[in-house]
Protein backbone atom coordinates (compact mmCIF):
# COMPACT_ATOMS: atom_id res chain seq x y z
CA UNK A 1 0.00 0.00 0.00
CA UNK A 2 1.37 3.24 -0.86
CA UNK A 3 0.16 6.69 1.24
CA UNK A 4 0.74 10.25 0.45
CA UNK A 5 3.97 10.00 2.00
CA UNK A 6 5.36 7.43 0.07
CA UNK A 7 4.16 8.90 -2.98
CA UNK A 8 5.82 12.02 -1.91
CA UNK A 9 9.44 10.04 -1.48
CA UNK A 10 8.16 8.63 -5.32
CA UNK A 11 7.93 12.17 -6.71
CA UNK A 12 10.99 13.21 -4.94
CA UNK A 13 12.91 10.45 -6.41
CA UNK A 14 13.59 8.22 -2.82
CA UNK A 15 13.01 4.47 -2.41
CA UNK A 16 9.32 3.84 -2.74
CA UNK A 17 6.67 0.73 -2.02
CA UNK A 18 4.60 -0.75 -4.79
CA UNK A 19 1.43 -1.95 -4.92
CA UNK A 20 0.96 -5.75 -6.04
CA UNK A 21 0.74 -5.80 -9.31
CA UNK A 22 -2.51 -7.72 -9.75
CA UNK A 23 -5.36 -7.12 -12.03
CA UNK A 24 -7.35 -3.84 -11.78
CA UNK A 25 -10.43 -2.08 -13.44
CA UNK A 26 -10.35 0.62 -15.48
CA UNK A 27 -12.69 3.92 -15.32
CA UNK A 28 -14.44 5.72 -18.17
CA UNK A 29 -14.27 8.20 -20.61
CA UNK A 30 -15.31 11.82 -21.62
CA UNK A 31 -17.38 11.76 -24.89
CA UNK A 32 -18.68 7.83 -24.33
CA UNK A 33 -22.33 7.83 -25.28
CA UNK A 34 -24.99 5.11 -26.32
CA UNK A 35 -23.94 6.01 -29.71
CA UNK A 36 -20.30 5.23 -29.23
CA UNK A 37 -19.37 3.68 -25.90
CA UNK A 38 -16.56 2.48 -26.83
CA UNK A 39 -15.00 6.54 -27.48
CA UNK A 40 -12.02 6.94 -26.31
CA UNK A 41 -10.27 10.65 -24.89
CA UNK A 42 -6.66 11.85 -25.89
CA UNK A 43 -5.36 14.80 -23.73
CA UNK A 44 -4.24 17.55 -26.43
CA UNK A 45 -1.41 16.86 -28.14
CA UNK A 46 -1.53 13.28 -29.06
CA UNK A 47 -2.24 13.01 -32.65
CA UNK A 48 -1.83 9.24 -32.79
CA UNK A 49 2.34 9.62 -33.15
CA UNK A 50 4.06 7.71 -29.67
CA UNK A 51 6.19 9.80 -27.46
CA UNK A 52 5.39 12.12 -24.82
CA UNK A 53 2.64 14.25 -24.34
CA UNK A 54 3.26 17.32 -22.54
CA UNK A 55 0.61 19.26 -21.35
CA UNK A 56 0.98 22.75 -19.90
CA UNK A 57 -0.88 23.56 -17.07
CA UNK A 58 -1.01 27.34 -16.09
CA UNK A 59 -3.13 29.70 -13.22
CA UNK A 60 -5.20 32.78 -14.68
CA UNK A 61 -3.68 36.30 -13.60
CA UNK A 62 -7.42 36.89 -12.40
CA UNK A 63 -8.12 34.23 -10.28
CA UNK A 64 -9.08 35.46 -6.80
CA UNK A 65 -6.17 33.45 -5.29
CA UNK A 66 -3.38 33.56 -7.35
CA UNK A 67 -0.63 32.69 -4.54
CA UNK A 68 -2.25 30.04 -2.90
CA UNK A 69 -3.42 28.47 -6.06
CA UNK A 70 0.15 27.56 -6.89
CA UNK A 71 1.69 25.02 -4.57
CA UNK A 72 -1.29 22.64 -4.64
CA UNK A 73 -1.74 23.02 -8.38
CA UNK A 74 1.99 21.75 -8.74
CA UNK A 75 1.42 19.21 -6.27
CA UNK A 76 -1.67 17.57 -8.90
CA UNK A 77 0.79 17.75 -11.25
CA UNK A 78 3.20 16.13 -9.72
CA UNK A 79 0.65 13.33 -8.86
CA UNK A 80 -0.45 12.96 -12.34
CA UNK A 81 2.69 12.75 -13.76
CA UNK A 82 3.84 10.00 -10.50
CA UNK A 83 0.17 7.69 -12.21
CA UNK A 84 1.28 5.69 -8.77
CA UNK A 85 -1.96 3.82 -7.91
CA UNK A 86 -2.51 3.95 -3.64
CA UNK A 87 -5.19 3.08 -1.06
CA UNK A 88 -6.26 4.67 2.30
CA UNK A 89 -6.34 8.14 0.23
CA UNK A 90 -9.43 9.30 1.59
CA UNK A 91 -8.34 11.29 5.16
CA UNK A 92 -11.20 12.74 7.52
CA UNK A 93 -11.23 13.68 11.00
CA UNK A 94 -7.44 13.69 12.92
CA UNK A 95 -5.99 12.47 9.90
CA UNK A 96 -6.91 15.29 7.46
CA UNK A 97 -5.46 19.34 7.97
CA UNK A 98 -8.59 20.78 6.97
CA UNK A 99 -11.28 22.37 9.64
CA UNK A 100 -14.94 20.31 9.03
CA UNK A 101 -16.02 22.78 7.38
CA UNK A 102 -13.02 23.45 4.71
CA UNK A 103 -12.62 22.21 1.43
CA UNK A 104 -10.15 21.05 -0.21
CA UNK A 105 -8.44 22.42 -3.11
CA UNK A 106 -5.89 20.52 -4.36
CA UNK A 107 -8.37 17.34 -3.77
CA UNK A 108 -10.82 19.05 -6.02
CA UNK A 109 -8.02 20.17 -9.00
CA UNK A 110 -6.66 16.48 -8.63
CA UNK A 111 -10.23 15.61 -10.02
CA UNK A 112 -10.96 18.45 -12.34
CA UNK A 113 -7.19 17.83 -13.98
CA UNK A 114 -8.06 14.48 -14.77
CA UNK A 115 -11.46 15.11 -16.45
CA UNK A 116 -9.51 17.52 -18.56
CA UNK A 117 -7.05 15.13 -19.95
CA UNK A 118 -9.87 13.23 -21.05
CA UNK A 119 -11.48 10.84 -17.68
CA UNK A 120 -14.83 10.67 -16.54
CA UNK A 121 -16.69 9.67 -13.57
CA UNK A 122 -16.65 5.86 -13.05
CA UNK A 123 -19.62 6.38 -11.13
CA UNK A 124 -23.34 7.35 -12.43
CA UNK A 125 -22.59 11.39 -11.23
CA UNK A 126 -24.68 14.14 -11.78
CA UNK A 127 -24.62 13.91 -15.77
CA UNK A 128 -27.34 11.17 -15.14
CA UNK A 129 -31.03 12.02 -14.43
CA UNK A 130 -30.43 9.65 -11.71
CA UNK A 131 -31.47 11.38 -7.97
CA UNK A 132 -28.33 12.09 -6.14
CA UNK A 133 -28.52 9.08 -3.52
CA UNK A 134 -28.12 6.28 -6.68
CA UNK A 135 -25.42 8.63 -8.43
CA UNK A 136 -22.76 5.95 -7.33
CA UNK A 137 -23.78 2.92 -9.18
CA UNK A 138 -21.29 2.07 -12.22
CA UNK A 139 -21.31 4.17 -14.92
CA UNK A 140 -23.25 3.45 -18.15
CA UNK A 141 -25.98 4.16 -20.43
CA UNK A 142 -29.75 3.66 -19.83
CA UNK A 143 -29.90 1.11 -22.48
CA UNK A 144 -32.28 -0.16 -24.82
CA UNK A 145 -35.52 0.37 -22.13
CA UNK A 146 -34.73 4.14 -21.50
CA UNK A 147 -34.63 3.98 -17.70
CA UNK A 148 -31.94 3.34 -15.53
CA UNK A 149 -31.92 -0.25 -13.65
CA UNK A 150 -31.30 0.02 -10.12
CA UNK A 151 -30.84 -2.17 -7.56
CA UNK A 152 -27.68 -2.88 -5.51
CA UNK A 153 -27.81 -6.79 -5.17
CA UNK A 154 -27.91 -8.61 -1.75
CA UNK A 155 -24.87 -6.74 -0.37
CA UNK A 156 -27.09 -3.66 -0.52
CA UNK A 157 -23.76 -1.56 -1.96
CA UNK A 158 -24.32 0.53 -4.96
CA UNK A 159 -21.42 0.38 -7.37
CA UNK A 160 -20.33 -3.19 -6.19
CA UNK A 161 -19.85 -6.59 -8.12
CA UNK A 162 -23.68 -7.95 -7.57
CA UNK A 163 -25.74 -4.86 -8.70
CA UNK A 164 -28.68 -5.90 -10.98
CA UNK A 165 -28.30 -3.25 -13.90
CA UNK A 166 -31.05 -4.71 -16.12
CA UNK A 167 -29.96 -3.69 -19.77
CA UNK A 168 -28.15 -0.58 -18.89
CA UNK A 169 -25.21 -0.40 -21.31
CA UNK A 170 -22.03 -0.31 -19.21
CA UNK A 171 -19.37 2.56 -19.97
CA UNK A 172 -16.94 1.42 -17.31
CA UNK A 173 -13.93 -0.87 -18.61
CA UNK A 174 -12.22 -3.45 -16.29
CA UNK A 175 -10.07 -6.39 -16.64
CA UNK A 176 -11.19 -9.43 -18.31
CA UNK A 177 -12.14 -11.87 -15.48
CA UNK A 178 -11.32 -9.89 -12.74
CA UNK A 179 -13.23 -7.28 -11.03
CA UNK A 180 -11.57 -4.85 -8.01
CA UNK A 181 -11.10 -1.56 -9.07
CA UNK A 182 -8.55 -1.04 -6.06
CA UNK A 183 -5.35 -3.48 -7.72
CA UNK A 184 -2.95 -2.72 -10.68
CA UNK A 185 -1.83 -5.20 -13.29
CA UNK A 186 1.18 -4.72 -15.09
CA UNK A 187 -0.21 -4.61 -19.13
CA UNK A 188 -3.10 -2.52 -19.72
CA UNK A 189 -4.76 -2.15 -22.56
CA UNK A 190 -7.31 -3.32 -24.75
CA UNK A 191 -6.19 -7.10 -25.36
CA UNK A 192 -7.03 -7.47 -21.72
CA UNK A 193 -9.73 -4.81 -20.83
CA UNK A 194 -13.43 -4.75 -21.68
CA UNK A 195 -16.91 -3.22 -21.13
CA UNK A 196 -18.80 -6.57 -22.16
CA UNK A 197 -19.87 -8.27 -18.92
CA UNK A 198 -19.36 -11.78 -20.69
CA UNK A 199 -16.08 -11.31 -19.37
CA UNK A 200 -16.49 -10.53 -15.59
CA UNK A 201 -15.14 -13.40 -13.67
CA UNK A 202 -18.60 -16.37 -12.27
CA UNK A 203 -20.75 -15.19 -10.08
CA UNK A 204 -20.09 -11.02 -10.70
CA UNK A 205 -23.20 -9.62 -12.27
CA UNK A 206 -21.63 -5.63 -12.95
CA UNK A 207 -18.97 -4.32 -12.97
CA UNK A 208 -17.20 -2.84 -9.59
CA UNK A 209 -16.15 0.87 -10.09
CA UNK A 210 -13.93 2.71 -7.26
CA UNK A 211 -16.21 4.16 -4.63
CA UNK A 212 -15.23 4.69 -0.84
CA UNK A 213 -18.25 2.39 0.31
CA UNK A 214 -17.31 -0.24 -2.42
CA UNK A 215 -13.64 -0.02 -1.14
CA UNK A 216 -14.67 -1.99 2.24
CA UNK A 217 -15.71 -4.80 -0.14
CA UNK A 218 -12.20 -5.25 -1.47
CA UNK A 219 -10.10 -4.80 2.15
CA UNK A 220 -8.93 -1.52 1.20
CA UNK A 221 -11.10 0.98 3.51
CA UNK A 222 -10.98 4.48 3.03
CA UNK A 223 -10.02 4.42 -0.27
CA UNK A 224 -11.68 6.20 -3.47
CA UNK A 225 -10.89 6.77 -6.93
CA UNK A 226 -10.23 10.22 -7.48
CA UNK A 227 -12.37 10.53 -10.68
CA UNK A 228 -15.04 9.36 -8.81
CA UNK A 229 -17.72 12.33 -8.61
CA UNK A 230 -18.29 13.65 -5.00
CA UNK A 231 -16.70 16.41 -2.43
CA UNK A 232 -16.88 16.49 1.29
CA UNK A 233 -16.05 18.98 3.59
CA UNK A 234 -13.13 18.16 5.87
CA UNK A 235 -11.80 15.90 3.92
CA UNK A 236 -8.26 15.20 1.70
CA UNK A 237 -8.30 12.64 -1.27
CA UNK A 238 -5.35 14.30 -2.70
CA UNK A 239 -3.60 10.88 -4.51
CA UNK A 240 -4.82 8.50 -7.31
CA UNK A 241 -5.74 4.83 -7.02
CA UNK A 242 -5.80 2.25 -9.52
CA UNK A 243 -8.83 2.61 -11.34
CA UNK A 244 -7.70 5.91 -12.18
CA UNK A 245 -3.97 5.28 -13.15
CA UNK A 246 -5.47 1.94 -15.40
CA UNK A 247 -8.19 4.37 -16.74
CA UNK A 248 -5.15 6.97 -17.87
CA UNK A 249 -2.93 3.76 -19.03
CA UNK A 250 -5.78 2.77 -21.08
CA UNK A 251 -5.63 5.73 -23.44
CA UNK A 252 -2.44 5.61 -23.21
CA UNK A 253 -2.18 2.01 -25.13
CA UNK A 254 -2.89 4.48 -28.35
CA UNK A 255 -5.04 3.79 -31.26
CA UNK A 256 -4.19 0.51 -32.08
CA UNK A 257 -5.53 -0.14 -28.13
CA UNK A 258 -2.32 -2.25 -27.71
CA UNK A 259 0.11 -1.73 -24.85
CA UNK A 260 4.12 -1.66 -26.44
CA UNK A 261 3.49 -0.95 -29.73
CA UNK A 262 4.66 2.61 -31.50
CA UNK A 263 1.61 4.16 -31.17
CA UNK A 264 1.53 4.06 -27.04
CA UNK A 265 1.97 7.60 -25.46
CA UNK A 266 2.83 8.90 -21.62
CA UNK A 267 1.13 12.16 -20.49
CA UNK A 268 3.72 14.66 -19.00
CA UNK A 269 2.34 17.76 -17.01
CA UNK A 270 4.24 20.73 -16.38
CA UNK A 271 3.26 23.83 -14.38
CA UNK A 272 3.26 27.14 -17.26
CA UNK A 273 3.44 29.49 -14.55
CA UNK A 274 0.62 32.55 -14.29
CA UNK A 275 -0.87 32.96 -17.91
CA UNK A 276 -4.26 32.76 -19.74
CA UNK A 277 -2.33 31.03 -22.29
CA UNK A 278 -1.44 27.56 -21.94
CA UNK A 279 -3.15 24.09 -22.88
CA UNK A 280 -4.69 23.83 -19.49
CA UNK A 281 -5.95 27.29 -17.57
CA UNK A 282 -7.14 26.74 -13.88
CA UNK A 283 -8.49 29.94 -12.37
CA UNK A 284 -10.36 30.70 -9.40
CA UNK A 285 -13.18 33.05 -9.79
CA UNK A 286 -16.81 34.56 -8.18
CA UNK A 287 -19.41 32.17 -9.21
CA UNK A 288 -21.69 30.05 -7.67
CA UNK A 289 -20.61 26.92 -9.57
CA UNK A 290 -18.19 24.11 -7.29
CA UNK A 291 -15.57 23.48 -9.90
CA UNK A 292 -15.91 22.05 -13.36
CA UNK A 293 -13.88 21.14 -16.66
CA UNK A 294 -14.72 22.63 -19.88
CA UNK A 295 -12.57 21.65 -23.06
CA UNK A 296 -13.61 21.04 -26.65
CA UNK A 297 -12.30 18.08 -28.94
CA UNK A 298 -11.86 16.62 -32.07
CA UNK A 299 -11.34 13.15 -33.91
CA UNK A 300 -8.20 11.76 -34.23
CA UNK A 301 -9.42 8.82 -36.11
CA UNK A 302 -12.17 6.24 -35.19
CA UNK A 303 -13.54 6.08 -31.57
CA UNK A 304 -10.42 8.21 -30.88
CA UNK A 305 -10.29 11.72 -29.75
CA UNK A 306 -8.18 14.40 -28.42
CA UNK A 307 -9.06 17.39 -26.60
CA UNK A 308 -7.77 20.84 -28.40
CA UNK A 309 -8.32 23.15 -25.03
CA UNK A 310 -9.07 22.80 -21.63
CA UNK A 311 -10.14 25.20 -18.45
CA UNK A 312 -10.80 24.01 -15.08
CA UNK A 313 -12.67 26.60 -13.37
CA UNK A 314 -13.22 26.74 -9.43
CA UNK A 315 -15.73 29.04 -7.87
CA UNK A 316 -15.28 30.95 -4.56
CA UNK A 317 -16.22 28.51 -1.54
CA UNK A 318 -14.23 27.79 1.53
CA UNK A 319 -11.11 26.46 0.28
CA UNK A 320 -8.35 24.96 2.26
CA UNK A 321 -4.63 25.47 0.48
CA UNK A 322 -2.11 23.25 0.80
CA UNK A 323 1.09 24.80 1.90
CA UNK A 324 3.70 21.57 1.40
CA UNK A 325 5.49 21.20 -1.93
CA UNK A 326 5.98 18.15 -3.35
CA UNK A 327 7.25 17.44 -6.68
CA UNK A 328 10.37 19.32 -9.07
CA UNK A 329 10.54 22.56 -10.50
CA UNK A 330 9.80 22.19 -14.25
CA UNK A 331 8.09 25.39 -15.97
CA UNK A 332 7.49 25.79 -19.49
CA UNK A 333 5.87 28.25 -21.81
CA UNK A 334 3.05 26.87 -24.37
CA UNK A 335 0.71 29.38 -26.40
CA UNK A 336 -2.86 28.34 -26.50
CA UNK A 337 -4.10 27.01 -30.04
CA UNK A 338 -7.70 26.39 -31.33
CA UNK A 339 -9.17 24.34 -34.20
CA UNK A 340 -12.43 22.87 -34.76
CA UNK A 341 -14.15 21.24 -32.25
CA UNK A 342 -16.43 20.44 -29.89
CA UNK A 343 -17.61 21.87 -26.94
CA UNK A 344 -18.46 19.91 -23.53
CA UNK A 345 -18.20 20.49 -19.89
CA UNK A 346 -17.65 18.22 -17.35
CA UNK A 347 -20.44 18.08 -14.87
CA UNK A 348 -19.44 19.82 -12.06
CA UNK A 349 -16.98 17.37 -9.59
Amino acid sequence: MINRQQLVSAVLGVSMVWLSSSPADAGAFIGASDANPDRILHPRGYDGTGGVVTVGICIDPDSIAVSEMEIPLRNVIAVWNALEPTTGNVRRGDGSELDPDQIDWESTILHEVGHCIGLSHPNLASESPVASADRNYTKTGAGPNGVFDLDAGADGVKGSADDVRGDDLNRHWYQNGVNNPFTLPATVDFTTYSRTLENLPPGDLFPANGDLTVSALYGVPNTEASMQQGARSGEEQRTLVADDVATLRLGMSGLDEIAGTADDYTVHLVYAGVSDSCDLVVRLINTSSFAFCSSSRTTIEGNHQRITSSSVTTGDFNWFFTTERIGGEEIFSDGFESGDTTLWTAAIR
